[in-house]
């Protein structure tokens, strides 16, 4: 690790992710890491993997035709909720 302030930003493909991930089990292992930051990588992962999973079953889903909610597929992700939904009413 170095002295000065670095931004290393991820590229936000899966290989972007696995070399975070690598990254970090680097350094776990050389001792530049703790097994609690290691914990929080790994979960954040995890969320990343579940929400293109997500995005990916819910194209198969659009492209098979069906169509149980208005659904808008962007290279922005998949937006959760209605169009124009009242979010104030509560559930």
């Amino acid at each position: 690790m170095t002295t000065e302030t670095e931004l290393k930003i991820t590229e936000k493909t899966s290989a972007g992710l696995c070399d975070a991930l690598f990254d970090e089990f680097d350094l776990l292992r050389n001792g530049l890491s703790d097994a609690h930051r290691a914990s929080a990588v790994a979960k954040l992962a995890v969320q990343i993997i579940n929400t293109k999973k997500m995005e990916i079953e819910a194209a198969a889903f659009h492209k098979a035709g069906l169509r149980f909610v208005p659904l808008a597929l962007t290279a922005n992700g998949i937006p959760i909720g209605q169009p124009n939904e009242d979010t104030s009413k509560g559930v």
